[in-house]
């Protein structure tokens, strides 16, 4: 047994932040696949206007690469939305449910409400989605805005806060930040920004139509980058849910290896939903 967030899990796989976790009947088939952990499709405290544009995917099996791009109000949840999933969610499970949170700065009262009414709906943990925030290193006075966020966030909370990494945020710098700011999680490595590719007549070229800076790059060549990540967070003393372009059993063993407590797949999930169970089973 694997003890994470206050729960014990049989095995150390988790559902991560994707598609697979954005709704209620897609959280209830993983937990009927034996998944027992899972991560809920990022959340923002906004309202939804009209949509315009849709989500884009696109997977190269050759190269190993994955795509994807929408807009923010087709890839985001709204707080409410995850609320009410979690609801839902929580009189029929007794899965891990880790509720993701995303805001657009740094300032404590742009979370702290938010997050106490996903505990207060049954969320185990929350993870922090910095992903969404673009890159912030530069910004002034950031490493004292990370750790004060944290710090208040541990105050007004029950439940653990697990932030999640991106490369815009190096391991050396954030690592210690995130122990000075009492936090235990760490959830690694999210997707890295690239160019939208696409293939027309053999030959591969930038598409015209998605803007590089929405597009989200992932898959097994992202696996380096996490051990890396891995290493250092455990270092730092930090229980590690790691993942980056999980696509075996091999790679699950590799972060295990490397002294992550679970391991999360988004790109396993999206292009193999019905086939979760070959990650442990092997």
């Amino acid at each position: 047994m694997i003890e994470f967030m206050g729960k014990q899990l049989e095995n150390p796989l988790i559902a991560s932040s994707c598609i697979a976790t954005e709704s209620v009947s897609n959280v209830l088939r993983l937990a009927g696949n034996g998944v027992q952990g899972t991560i809920l499709k990022s959340c923002a405290d906004y309202e939804r206007g009209r949509v315009s544009g849709k989500r884009d995917f696109a997977v190269d099996k050759k190269l190993g690469y994955t795509y994807a791009s929408a807009p923010f109000e087709s890839e985001i949840l709204t707080l409410d939305e995850c609320l009410e999933m979690l609801r839902t969610l929580r009189p029929q499970t007794e899965m891990l449910l880790i509720p993701s949170f995303t805001a657009s700065s740094l300032a404590p009262e742009d979370w702290i409400p938010a997050c106490q009414q996903l505990e207060a709906v049954g969320a185990d943990g929350i993870q922090l989605d910095f992903f969404y925030m673009g890159n912030l290193i530069g910004t002034d006075g950031l490493s004292g805005c990370i750790v004060s966020l944290l710090r208040e966030l541990n105050t007004a909370l029950r439940i653990p806060v697990m932030p999640k990494l991106n490369i815009n945020l190096p391991k050396d710098y954030i690592m210690p930040l995130l122990v000075e700011g009492g936090v235990k999680y760490v959830s690694l490595l999210d997707s890295v920004r690239s160019p939208y590719f696409r293939k027309t007549d053999g030959i591969y070229h930038i598409s015209d139509r998605l803007d590089a800076e929405s597009t989200s790059c992932f898959g097994h060549w992202q696996l380096p980058l996490t051990i890396s990540y891995t290493y250092t967070a455990v270092k730092h003393g930090l229980k590690v849910c790691a993942g980056g372009g999980i696509t075996c059993a091999d790679d699950v063993q590799k972060l295990l290896a490397a002294g992550a407590v679970t391991v999360q797949s988004a790109t396993f999930l999206t292009r193999y939903p019905n086939r979760w169970s070959k990650l442990f089973d092997e």
